[in-house]
């Protein structure tokens, strides 16, 4: 018989965001920053996240952000989809309801909006990314330790302020992270708590992931691309269409046991721009990377435990939802590094006692693993409709 918890929050709505953005000082960082950084500002919303992230700015807290880059009966067929593809328009009345919301109840995104239309209109912006996209591609022993350096940080400040990563009151404690490198959140875990069980993925170097910096050298880490679980992720062989482009790699043999189960999982993985990837996966693949990480980390975690994940741009619609979904399965915060995150628009969602035997909880890991097969194989009508937000969703949000 599992564990019981209690209930966390209560279901979140638009107004509960106004807390965290009165949180945010945008002058604390100067505007001589603000003129060629706001173009990602605090909070951009260019593309909204694809719950953790979008397809169109798959960015986070990597080193390329600082010092350089761093994941029928009939005949099935595949319909083309097109590169680039951006947010798709049935979102645009959910953002749009967000913006105006925040523009008229909150001073501090008020403020934030009128900055970052000034940083739209000079083209110091474009210049700073395009060094710092430069950068990325130099990336080097120094800045690999500075990474993990700071991620070691990030994760021990999240800590002090939200206790996530903290499991002595557990007799086993078990740890999943699929996207670990370079492994300063494994290891201030692993401080934290010494014994737990490590189960740890990361991109392999060869196909441009990082370097993995853990101290610990008892935990193995498993070198894989974790957007090709397909059996994990409930696709099989019958699955992929008849005309499918390719190349493709998915793996048909499940990776974690169905009865495998952690108590924290980390959900902080990025898609790389120094991954080479075939180009069917370019448009999608920050959404795939982020179904992959949400659907099994909340399936393999044991109830009342703990899942922390990585998302960018407060205000969008994406990040709203899911920070909605999970209000109404755990007790949740959101927390945003003061330095290290100050001009990005990342932030992590921290999700404790999650309820993960509840219908509710179930019933996001089977929409999110369809909404992986939707985003490997689905044309771009599939695609669209998958985001799709009428105004009742909306007000069933509010």
């Amino acid at each position: 018989m599992g564990k019981t918890c209690n209930k966390g929050n209560r279901p979140l709505d638009i107004c509960k965001m106004r807390v965290f953005f009165n949180g945010i000082n945008p002058f604390s960082f100067g505007r001589k920053s603000l003129s060629i950084l706001l173009k990602l500002s605090l909070i951009s919303s260019e593309s909204p996240a694809s719950n953790m992230s979008s397809d169109a700015d798959a960015s986070s807290s990597s080193p390329g952000e600082y010092v350089t880059s761093v994941q029928g009966d009939q005949a099935k067929t595949q319909p083309t989809m097109n590169v680039g593809t951006e947010v798709p328009e049935p979102e645009r009345f959910a953002q749009e309801t967000i913006r105006d919301y925040l523009l008229e109840n909150v001073e501090e995104f008020h403020r934030l909006h009128e900055l970052r239309r000034e940083g739209w209109e000079t083209s110091g912006g474009d210049t700073h990314f395009k060094k710092q996209r430069a950068a990325a591609d130099r990336c080097n022993a120094n800045s690999t330790q500075f990474f993990y350096t700071m991620m070691k940080t990030i994760a021990k400040d999240l800590d002090k302020a939200t206790g996530a990563l903290n499991l002595s009151r557990v007799e086993q404690p078990a740890l999943l992270d699929m996207c670990v490198a370079p492994g300063g959140f494994v290891d201030v875990a692993l401080t934290q708590t010494p014994g737990s069980h490590i189960r740890a993925m990361s991109l392999p170097v060869e196909q441009g992931g990082h370097d993995v910096k853990m101290l610990d050298a008892q935990v193995n880490v498993e070198f894989r691309d974790i957007a090709t679980l397909a059996a994990d992720m409930g696709v099989t062989k019958d699955d992929v269409p008849l005309n499918f482009p390719g190349p493709y790699d998915f793996l048909f043999e499940k990776v974690l046991g169905d009865n495998e189960k952690f108590d924290l999982v980390f959900c902080d993985g990025h898609v790389l721009h120094t991954h080479p990837r075939a180009e069917w996966r370019e448009p999608r693949e920050a959404t795939r990377l982020t179904l992959t990480q949400t659907a099994l980390g909340l399936e393999h975690l044991n109830n009342c435990s703990t899942i922390v994940i990585l998302m960018h741009k407060l205000d969008s619609w994406r990040s709203f939802d899911l920070i909605h979904q999970f209000s109404k399965m755990a007790t949740v915060k959101l927390y945003k590094h003061y330095r290290h995150h100050k001009i990005r628009s990342s932030f992590y969602l921290v999700a404790k006692n999650i309820q993960v035997d509840s219908a509710f909880a179930k019933e996001m890991v089977a929409m999110w693993k369809q909404r992986y097969k939707i985003a490997t194989f689905g044309n771009d009508e599939e695609y669209a409709e998958m985001h799709r937000v009428t105004e009742r969703d909306c007000a069933g949000r509010a």
